[in-house]
Parts: C-alpha cells; sequence; structure tokens
C-alpha cells in the first residue's frame, strides 16, 4: 500500500523572539528552494515583552518591533531567500499559540517548522508550553530544526512502530513511509527505515503442541520483521536500509540517526497526552529534544 505524499507548499515558520532565527529561516529557505514553496514567518514577542516594564513598553515595543523586523530582513537577504516570504508577522500577544491556531486555521499551511526552544537548565526537566502545542495539538506536521548544516551524501530515517497493530497506528506508519520516499526523492537522499521493539523475556520461546511436539516460537524481533515486510513491499529498500533496535524510542532512535548520520528523522505522534505527558513530555516530544538531526513529527 504505497501512497503518495503531496510537497510542502506553504511553510509556517515560527520564531521566538530570544532565539537564533538564522536557523529556522535558514532550513525553511532550503525546503522552499526544494519545493518551489513559499513560508510565512511568524514572530512571537511574548517572552521578551514578559520583561518590558509598563512606563518604558510604547518606546520598547517600537524598537523591539523594528530590530525583529530588521533582523529578519537582514537574515533573508544573507541566505538569499526574501524571494519565498510571503508574509512576516510580529506577534506580542501573550499566548501564541491562539494566534498561530487562527492562522493554521485558515487551511493555508501544510507545514509547521521551528526549532526547539532551549531552557535554562533547572528547566530542562520540563518542556516548553509553546513546543509543548506543537508537538501534543499542533494538527500540522511538524518540522523541528537542529542547528546543523546538511552534509552532500543525505540520509532519511523513517522510524515506524510494529508493536501495535491497530488500523490508527497503521495508517500512520503508511504515512511515516510515504513522507520518508518523498524526502528521500526530492533531496536525492538514502531512505532507512527502523523500527524499536522491547527485549526478549527469556532466551528461549517454546510452545508444546500434543500431535507435534515442542515448537520454537518466533522471537519479538522475527515477529517484527515479518510485520514490516506488508508495509515496505513497494519500496526499492534492501536489508542495509532495515534497522531493528531493541530498547525504547528515547534511547535507540537519537543513537540510531547518529550512527547513520541522518539529516531528518521522521517520527508519528499519535498520543493522546494526559496531564503527565503535558509536564515532563511524551515520546514524540522528547525525541524533540533528544534527536541529533532535523525531526519531522507527523499526526495520523
Amino acid at each position: 500500500m504505497k501512497s503518495s505524499i503531496a510537497a510542502f507548499s506553504h511553510l509556517l515558520v515560527v520564531i521566538e523572539s530570544d532565539e537564533d532565527m538564522s536557523i529556522p529561516l535558514t532550513r525553511a529557505a532550503n525546503l522552499c528552494a526544494l519545493f518551489s514553496s513559499k513560508m510565512t514567518v511568524f514572530v512571537s514577542l511574548h517572552r521578551i515583552m514578559k520583561d518590558a516594564k509598563k512606563s518604558d513598553l510604547p518606546d520598547d515595543l517600537f524598537t523591539l518591533v523594528s530590530e525583529q523586523q530588521n533582523g529578519i530582513n537582514a537574515q533573508l537577504k544573507k541566505i538569499n531567500s526574501a524571494q519565498y516570504v510571503n508574509k512576516i508577522i510580529l506577534s506580542w500577544k501573550q499566548k501564541p499559540t491562539l494566534a498561530i491556531t487562527e492562522l493554521i486555521s485558515t487551511g493555508s499551511f501544510d507545514l509547521v517548522l521551528k526549532t526547539p526552544y532551549q531552557q535554562k537548565d533547572y528547566k530542562k526537566l520540563f518542556r516548553s508550553g509553546f513546543d509543548q502545542y506543537f508537538v501534543g495539538e499542533c494538527p500540522l506536521p511538524l518540522w523541528m530544526v537542529k542547528a546543523r548544516e546538511w552534509d552532500d551524501s543525505l540520509e532519511v530515517l523513517a522510524c515506524v512502530d510494529m508493536c501495535d497493530e491497530d488500523f490508527g497506528n497503521q495508517q500512520l506508519n503508511y504515512k511515516i513511509l510515504a513522507t520518508s520516499d518523498m524526502l528521500a526523492a526530492a533531496l536525492k537522499a538514502q531512505m532507512h527505515v527502523v523500527d524499536c521493539y522491547y527485549g526478549e523475556v527469556g532466551s528461549l520461546r517454546i510452545d508444546y503442541d500434543s500431535k507435534r511436539g515442542f515448537k520454537r516460537q518466533a522471537s519479538i524481533k522475527e515477529i517484527h520483521v515479518d510485520r514490516l515486510k506488508h508495509y515496505i513491499g513497494e519500496y526499492a529498500l534492501v536489508d542495509d536500509q532495515l534497522h531493528f533496535e531493541e530498547g525504547l524510542p528515547d534511547d535507540a532512535l537519537p543513537e540510531k540517526a547518529a550512527a547513520l548520520n541522518a539529516e531528518v528523522t521522521v517520527i508519528g505522534n499519535n498520543e493522546d497526552t494526559n496531564y503527565i505527558d503535558r509536564l515532563f513530555g511524551d515520546t514524540a516530544g522528547a525525541l524533540t529534544k533528544a534527536m541529533p538531526c532535523d525531526i519531522l513529527v507527523l499526526k495520523p
């Protein structure tokens, strides 16, 4: 069941005013050039606005807006990418997610791109509320950009889940593979597929049948290998492009991405976040910080 995925046509680039805007703008320009796309740049000023004194707010606001506008224009000129920009939006709302939700609801965008917020050391345990919204609630694909340049030889890593066979998870696996295949073709990159599984309970799994006697059960890894075959039949993948990693995705995926020197890793997030997830982060949220490369998060 190989499905086709349309290329991204309009990117919503989200920048926080206290971060290095060159990182997301450069990657957005890369993708716009690749897919003949356009971008809208949304800059949230809510963090530094908190520090502005009310008595100084008018002057600070004027200076702030001017600096941000000039900074964006200078960066776009530096990377020769002004032609890709549809609009620049500066927002000082205390809840920027509301403004972003309104933008997304227009149906104009098909990808959100931003960098993970770098929190102070004592706060790294907790996820930024801004990032939490994008990972857990944003309905669009989310491209989290890391501060690294792409190599000439590109690798795309598709992370599928063979543990759960329910229909929703199957559809998400197909979507991950189709999107990864589209990216690999556009980037002229090699596509790899990785699946994580939990270790065997015992070293030997045996069933007993009264007529046939003892029979060895398939190992958990063998079950995962067999399941994956149903997904990749129409993709031209060889054994060296298929990877089965024992362990939790939080640990195994960053290690595999680093070993392959992947430029982008594609994962799915179909988890219903509860209070604990919102506070500490679910698997997808943890991976946006832990992965050594760009990460594209897809929803069902």
